[in-house]
C-alpha cells in the first residue's frame, strides 16, 4: 500500500470537541472514547492510578516519550499535536541537551474531520523509513490528535526493515512525564518481545557472547554512574548489571528481554513490567538504598536467583560495611524527605 491509497476519516463529532487543545481533561476524554480510544485510556487508568494531585503544574507529559525517543540512537521522534505543544516540547528537549531534530505533522480542523492528518502522518513515516539511518520511527499523538482520534495502530509495523510505533499520549490520560516514559519504553519492549518470539535476532553492539552470569536489567531512567554503582554492588554475588531501560539503542532491548530477574529501580513503568512478566522474568521492586534497604534488595536479588545463602550473605555484608562507614563519617541529625522518579 502507498501512502495515498487510502485515507483514513475520523468521527466527525468527536473532531469538534476537540478542536481546541484547551477544551478541558473531560470534554477531551469524552471525545477520545467517543472516537474509539476508550480502552487505551481505560489501560492508562490502570497502569497510572491516579491521586488528589494527579496531574501537578508541570510540563507536557508527552515530554518523557519524547526525551526516551530522543536518548536512543538511529531513531526518529515524530510528534502530531497542536503547535504550541510542539514548540514547547521541542523547546524543552533542546533545553535538556538533546541535539536531535524533532519530527512534527501539522494539522488544521479538515485535515483532522476528513482523517488528511493520518494520511499526512503516514507519508512522513514512509519518507523517514531509510534503514541506513533508523532502527525505528516513533509516532507520538498528543491531546488533539488522540481526543479525534487519529488510528496510529494502523500504521505498518515496519518499512524496509524500520519498525513504526505509534503511541498516544495525551495529557487527559497520562499524569506526568514519568509515566510517559513507562507509555514509549514498554510499546518498544513489547515490539522487541515479538522479534524475539519470531525468530533469532542481532546481538546488542559490544556483546561478543552470551555471559555464563546472571544478569540483572535495571528499569528507571538512571545516571550512568547509578548503573556502574549497582553492577560494583552485584559483583561479589557473581551477577552482572545488565541493560538499563529505557535503552539507549533497539538491540539493547533484546538483551534485557533475556536477563535472569528485572530490578524495577523506579515507580510507573507498570507497562514495562507487564512486558518483562509476559517475558517470564521475574520483577523485583525498590532500589539500593542506605543500610537497611540495601541489605533486603541485595538479599531479595539473591533469593530470586537462587544463589547460595553464604554468596549472598558475603555480598550484602561487604557492602554495608561501606555504607554504614560513609555515613557515621557523615552524621546528619536531621529529617530528609525525599521525592522523584
Amino acid at each position: 500500500m502507498t501512502p495515498s491509497d487510502a485515507v483514513i476519516a475520523v468521527d466527525n463529532e468527536s473532531t469538534a470537541q476537540a478542536a481546541g487543545c484547551h477544551a478541558g481533561e473531560e470534554v477531551m476524554r469524552d471525545a477520545a472514547t467517543k472516537a474509539g480510544k476508550s480502552a487505551q485510556l481505560e489501560q492508562y487508568d490502570k497502569d497510572y492510578p491516579k491521586g488528589p494531585h494527579d496531574q501537578p503544574q508541570s510540563m507536557c507529559p508527552a515530554f518523557g516519550s519524547l526525551r526516551v525517543g530522543l536518548r536512543m540512537r538511529r531513531t526518529a521522534t515524530v510528534l502530531s499535536g497542536s503547535a504550541c505543544c510542539v514548540y514547547g516540547l521541542t523547546f524543552t528537549s533542546h533545553f535538556y541537551g538533546a541535539k536531535r531534530t524533532v519530527g512534527y505533522v501539522p494539522f488544521d480542523s479538515e485535515s483532522l474531520v476528513t482523517g488528511k492528518l493520518f494520511e499526512d502522518i503516514r507519508e512522513a513515516v514512509h519518507e523517514l523509513a531509510n534503514p541506513d539511518e533508523y532502527d525505528a520511527v516513533v509516532v507520538i499523538n498528543l491531546c488533539v490528535p488522540t481526543a479525534s482520534g487519529v488510528p496510529l495502530d494502523l500504521l505498518p509495523d515496519e518499512i524496509d526493515g524500520v519498525r513504526i510505533i505509534g503511541i498516544d499520549v495525551p495529557g487527559f490520560g497520562v499524569p506526568t512525564h514519568a509515566e510517559a516514559k513507562d507509555v514509549l519504553a514498554g510499546a518498544m519492549l513489547a515490539y522487541a518481545r515479538k522479534e524475539v518470539q519470531a525468530g533469532p535476532v542481532a546481538r546488542p553492539l559490544g556483546l561478543e557472547a552470551k555471559t555464563k552470569e546472571p544478569t540483572v536489567a535495571l528499569v528507571g531512567e538512571i545516571f550512568p554512574v547509578d548503573a556502574i554503582t549497582i553492577g560494583r554492588m552485584l559483583q561479589p554475588m557473581g551477577v552482572k548489571a545488565g541493560p538499563v531501560i529505557p535503552t539507549r539503542e533497539w538491540r539493547e532491548l533484546y538483551a534485557a528481554l533475556d536477563c535472569n530477574a528485572v530490578a524495577m529501580l523506579h515507580p510507573f513503568y507498570a507497562a514495562t513490567a507487564r512486558e518483562f512478566k509476559a517475558a517470564g522474568r521475574p520483577l523485583l521492586g525498590s532500589a539500593p538504598v542506605g543500610v537497611e534497604g540495601t541489605r533486603d534488595w541485595l538479599t531479595h536479588l539473591g533469593d530470586v536467583l537462587n544463589l547460595p545463602k553464604k554468596q549472598i550473605d558475603q555480598a550484602v555484608n561487604a557492602q554495608l560495611s561501606a555504607i554504614r562507614g560513609v555515613l557515621e563519617a557523615n552524621p546528619i541529625d536531621a529529617r530528609i524527605t525525599l521525592s522523584g522518579y
